[in-house]
Parts: C-alpha cells; structure tokens; sequence
C-alpha cells in the first residue's frame, strides 16, 4: 500500500510540473489577431490573413491569403490546432479542417457585449481567463468614462464606405457610435454592410460624417446638415473603427471627441 501512495505521489508531481503544450493558432480575420495579442498570446500565431497589420509584432507572421480565399495546403502545412475567423469559411472547409483535428472559432460580434463574451470564450479555450477579465475590465472602464460626458441627444452619424454605389455599415460600428453618444442612420440595413441611397442620406440627414473608405474625394448634397457644417472626417483610422476587438474603445473615445466638437449644431 505504501509503495502504491508513493507512487501516486511522484506522479502527481510529474503531471503537476508538466507544462500545457503551446497551442498553434492561426488567424484570418485582423479583428482576431488583435484580440490574441491583446490576449498574450501572440506568440502562439503561426498565420495570419493579408490583412493583420497590428500590432507590428503581426506584419512578421506567415501571411496566408484573403481570409475568403486562404492558402488552404499552406495552412495544413502549418499545422494549426485553432483558425479563427471573422466570417465563415464555408461549411465545406469548416467540415474538411474539422476532420484534420483542426478547431474553427468564429469571433463576429454585433455589440459590444458580444466582444466581452468573444473575448472570454477565447480566455477560456487558451486558459487566459485573467488576461481577459482584465482587458475587459479596462475596455468597460474607459468607455465608462467616455458615458460621462455624453450629451441627452444624439447627433446622427453616417459612416461612409464606397461611393459608386454609396455603400455604408451598421451592425457592431452602430454599437460604437451609441457608446460615443451618436445615432447611425443606417442602422437599420439587413448586412453588416450594405447599399444605402443618396436618397436616403440626404432625408435622413446626417450631422456628422465619417470617410472611412476607399473613396475619400466623394462629395455630399450641400443640404445635409454634416456639409453645411463642415463635419466631415476624412483622416480617421479605419481600421480602428471597422475591427470588432480591443481597439473599439479608441474608436468610441475619438467619435467622443468629435461630438463634443460640433459646437455648431443644435441637438
């Protein structure tokens, strides 16, 4: 019996002392890079999309392709234990990387409590629960402090994608521009983005403007309130305001910013 317990010992501490093995993760979506490093868990990204430029600890990983056209063989190569993604990858992949014993997460919130949930789902499958909870607590706390100079009403906001046709977004910047204090007129389109008419623009009227596209020279109807009072913002990071992920909280602190600007209107 004694030599039993021994031995239960002795192996408890080698299973105590034997580290968890470092997962291999790849990610296609910049929104889920960001949120990793944020995670502390850089180091375990093996691949990234074209598209993850942040933090610059990101432009040195493996790039693997659009994240709707990846380099499928190269990926295998890499031999990854998670893909995350912003949008699906088709049930076809989905189904073919599961059979490899590969986990795909998807990380696409519409609000930002669908982030805060994002981000602990992501602390509890890599056993960075702390890590999350912390970053969380400091997005909650600075967009508390963003909730404190909020004005009664809310300036409408209109965000700008394209021009030809004039293409704009909704979904979880809408989230955004609540939590700076603003309204998005086009929240009500089906997609998280989506077609939205010259038409409608100039009914509903927009007070502020934000260019966050790739045609930034677009011009507006002198009509709209955003025009007439020169509230046009063209010079903004898109990146900061399109991403779902840590970041976001800038993007509301600088939309915060540019409310309490526009000292011209009446609301």
């Amino acid at each position: 019996m004694k030599k039993v317990l021994v031995f239960i010992f002795l192996l408890f501490l080698a299973l105590e002392g034997k580290a968890e093995p470092t997962p291999r993760i790849i990610s296609l979506a910049p929104n889920t890079t960001e949120i990793l490093f944020s995670l502390g868990l850089g180091s375990s990204i093996v691949g990234v999309d074209d598209f993850s430029n942040y933090p610059e600890e990101a432009k040195n990983i493996e790039r693997l392709g659009a994240f709707n056209n990846p380099n499928i063989e190269r990926i295998i190569l890499l031999k990854p234990d998670y893909i995350l993604v912003n949008s699906g990858l088709g049930r076809a992949r989905e189904d073919y990387f599961n059979s490899l014993g590969i986990k795909v997460i998807k990380i696409s919130p519409k609000k930002m409590e669908g982030l805060y949930g994002d981000i602990r789902k992501l602390g509890m499958i890599f056993n960075k629960e702390r890590n999350a909870e912390d970053l969380i607590k400091d997005m909650q706390v600075r967009i508390e402090n963003v909730s404190k100079n909020k004005r009664s009403a809310e300036p409408k906001v209109f965000v700008q994608l394209f021009d030809d046709p004039l293409i704009t977004v909704s979904s979880f910047i809408s989230d955004v521009i609540r939590l700076a204090g603003g309204k998005n007129i086009a929240s009500d389109i089906k997609d998280d983005a989506g077609i939205f008419s010259y038409e409608a623009l100039i009914d509903r009227n927009p007070d502020i403007i934000l260019v966050l596209g790739f045609s930034r020279n677009v011009s507006f109807s002198s009509s709209i309130n955003a025009v007439r009072n020169k509230m046009i913002y063209r010079d903004l990071d898109p990146d900061i305001f399109l991403r779902p992920g840590p970041r976001s909280v800038e993007a509301i602190e600088q939309l915060r910013e540019i409310l309490n600007t526009v000292s011209k209107l009446t609301f």
